[in-house]
């Protein structure tokens, strides 16, 4: 049969905006073996029955239901629930290997002062630094205390926010949540878990900054300047070169370096 008259039979065989079903075939007669799926526009059946050749697709112009269905599953998908903290998740103090890596990474002051919430990991053997805003607790980024723990760091919850220390409005882009808390008594340190900024960190640094700094390693210059071309056109950006991550740099050298 041609696809124009399965389309038209297969159109009477539906109702409604989205549709997952399997029936019996009006084209071979045979018992439960077609399927139809319709969904955000698209049109799709096929027969498994080895003597048919019952089969197509098609897109349409999706209805307004159909696109308010939609958005409303964007929205609840953006709406995700707070991460639970896991029992494993203990004091840092409970281990010297975390406390010495904070210490090592210039981040116990920023622990103590109360600008970053970590915790240990007992499970992982992780230091933990949890992302989080006044409101809500995103999730985590751990970082593995010795060469056996692997992958060295490791995302827990909603990977589509970033780790943020510190309460200026002027943000450092930097690599890693170490050197986001290095940086956190001068301003605010962002991490970017990498050296490329995710499209979804983007509507965050532009509702709580009003600056941006970029500061990675020499090694990642092409990279800094890629991610300013991505900022620029939102917010004031800058670009700094370091010779090495700012958590091996002292108080005094960071704050040299950025006043």
């Amino acid at each position: 049969m041609k696809f124009t008259n399965q389309l038209a039979i297969i159109e009477t065989l539906i109702q409604g905006d989205e549709v997952d079903t399997r029936i019996d075939c009006p084209f071979c007669n045979h018992s439960n073996t077609l399927t139809i799926k319709k969904q955000n526009g698209k049109l799709l059946w096929y027969c498994f029955h080895a003597s048919c050749s019952a089969k197509g697709k098609v897109t349409k112009e999706a209805s307004m239901s159909e696109l308010l269905s939609l958005l409303s599953r964007k929205k609840n998908s953006l709406e995700k629930k707070e991460f639970t903290i896991p029992k494993n998740f203990v004091s840092v103090f409970s281990t010297e290997k975390c406390t010495d890596y904070l210490k090592k990474n210039n981040c116990m002051k920023s622990y103590m002062a109360g600008r970053v919430d970590i915790r240990y990991d007992v499970k992982q053997h992780r230091a933990v630094f949890m992302i989080k805003d006044k409101k809500k607790i995103y999730g985590a980024v751990g970082r593995g205390l010795s060469s056996q723990v692997y992958p060295k760091w490791f995302m827990y919850g909603d990977k589509q926010h970033p780790f943020i220390c510190g309460q200026s409005d002027v943000g450092v882009l930097v690599e890693d949540c170490a050197s986001a808390c290095a940086i956190s008594n001068l301003y605010s340190g962002i991490a970017l878990m990498g050296t490329s900024l995710p499209d979804s960190y983007i509507p965050v640094i532009k509702k709580r900054f009003k600056t941006i700094i970029i500061a990675l390693d020499r090694d990642a210059t092409t990279k800094a300047f890629d991610i300013s071309n991505q900022l620029r056109y939102y917010i004031d950006t800058k670009v700094k070169i370091l010779e090495d991550d700012l958590k091996y740099y002292g108080e005094n050298q960071i704050e040299r370096l950025f006043k």
